[in-house]
């Protein structure tokens, strides 16, 4: 056995707006605290879950883009 990359393991991040938990990208004129568009809440929890990689948009949405 080998070890394995941890950098295999990351995030998939939704871009469906407020579809699910009210959605990570708001639009830097929402009045939902952001960063540059981002919610800030998901940012604080992204640190400190320290994920090595986060894919957004995530999933088949990104054949999209």
């Amino acid at each position: 056995m080998a070890t394995i990359n941890p950098n295999l393991y990351g995030h998939f991040a939704e871009h469906l707006g407020r579809c699910i938990y009210d959605g990570i990208w708001v639009g830097e004129d929402s009045a939902i605290p952001n960063m540059g568009g981002f919610r800030t809440d998901i940012i604080e929890a992204l640190r400190r879950l320290k994920p090595p990689i986060i894919r957004w948009p995530g999933g088949c949405f990104a054949d999209e883009y």
